[in-house]
């Protein structure tokens, strides 16, 4: 079994996740990095991985998915399920900026269940533990700490219940925490079924332009200088290899072109690239060279130095003019040839080329100044 941070947009394309694997999903981040998508955990489900969702986004991810094969654990999934939630803020917390992991907030739920417990055991009244869920679902989560809810209660005179409810968290720091043991449940649900075979969930395939440049964009692979993205590799080869319109022309010829011109074939010819496919990537790096990879390692750290030094730098700020003047050289063409010569590239012309080359024009300037 693996640990790993709250997920996020990607992480279930990582090449360790394979058919037959469990994976749990309970947190994830949202806020300051993209969400994990639902297309996402389709796919992961349709290649025969079984997914379990629990306690915050897995929770949701869980009630949105059911009847994908995605499977649900524990009361703040059933409710989600049933209807009696229907807020993301109901999960939503705020976590330092130090990476620790640790949730710095109470989530509504767990707010939810103190209030209900609260009244069961008569330091509220029922309308009193409504008025605290309905103010304190008015505080912004990143701001609803214990804190607030302490506060809130001295506010409206709910001091039996504030007295109450820090001295049950004072013999046990869990109380009422409804997400961990919802978490625990998950965990011991997926130990249960570690037997049970995973079959892969029918007619779960994805094949639209936008979910492939999601696949490339995550693909990737250990190589002789650690694990590189699939994508940053085959651009290089578009960039710098000299050839590679006949190793782009090569590709697109396995794609039944009819006799088409070299020149149109590749502009109209869709190959749905798929670089998470063995025989297509070997392919389209059939011309890399360890030297390559190591310029592909190189120019990551040129760009990752550079903003270090200059924390405003990034590379998509690179002005448009610097990114044609390197393609002019790299391709020895003029500028009036860099368009034809994107689409030979296997790039969609000039504009798509212009952001491909950007995460390495910084380098290139730097190699060029070095040699004069």
């Amino acid at each position: 079994m693996r640990t790993r941070p709250p997920i996020r947009h990607g992480d279930l394309f990582d090449p360790e996740i394979v058919a037959g694997d469990t994976v749990v999903i309970i947190d994830g981040v949202y806020h300051h990095a993209p969400a994990l998508r639902h297309k996402e955990i389709i796919w992961a489900l349709g290649r025969g991985v079984r997914v379990i969702g629990a306690a915050s986004i897995g929770a949701l991810r869980a009630a949105e998915l059911a009847g994908c094969g995605m499977i649900g654990v524990g009361s703040v999934w059933s409710d989600y399920v049933s209807g009696l939630l229907d807020g993301d803020d109901e999960v939503a917390v705020a976590q330092s900026t130090d990476g620790d992991l640790r949730s710095c907030t109470w989530p509504l739920v767990r707010v939810r269940k103190v209030a209900s417990l609260g009244a069961l055991v008569r330091v509220l009244l029922p309308a009193e533990a409504h008025r605290l869920v309905h103010d304190l679902a008015d505080v912004y989560y990143a701001h609803r700490s214990l804190d607030a809810v302490m506060q809130i209660s001295r506010r409206q005179g709910r001091y039996a219940f504030a007295a109450w409810l820090a001295q049950e968290l004072a013999a046990n720091p869990h109380f009422c925490d409804v997400k961990r043991d919802d978490a625990l449940k998950a965990i011991r649900t997926a130990r249960e079924m570690a037997d049970v075979p995973v079959d892969a969930a029918q007619g779960l395939v994805w094949q639209t332009r936008c979910f492939r440049q999601w696949v490339n964009a995550f693909a990737t692979k250990t190589t002789d200088h650690g694990r590189l993205p699939t994508l940053r590799r085959v651009n290089y080869q578009q960039i710098f290899d000299p050839d590679y319109k006949d190793v782009w022309w090569d590709h697109v010829s396995g794609f039944g072109v009819h006799g088409l011109p070299r020149a149109v074939a590749c502009r109209v010819v869709n190959t749905g690239l798929d670089l998470t496919d063995e025989t297509t990537t070997a392919l389209l790096l059939a011309h890399e060279t360890p030297d390559d990879r190591a310029s592909v390692v190189h120019y990551a750290r040129v760009n990752e130095q550079a903003r270090q030094e200059q924390p405003q730098f990034f590379p998509e700020a690179i002005k448009e003019d610097a990114v044609r003047d390197m393609l002019t050289t790299a391709w020895r063409t003029t500028a009036d040839g860099l368009e034809e010569e994107a689409w030979q590239r296997g790039l969609h012309g000039l504009r798509e080329a212009v952001e491909v080359v950007r995460p390495f024009v910084l380098g290139f300037i730097r190699e060029v100044e070095a040699a004069r």
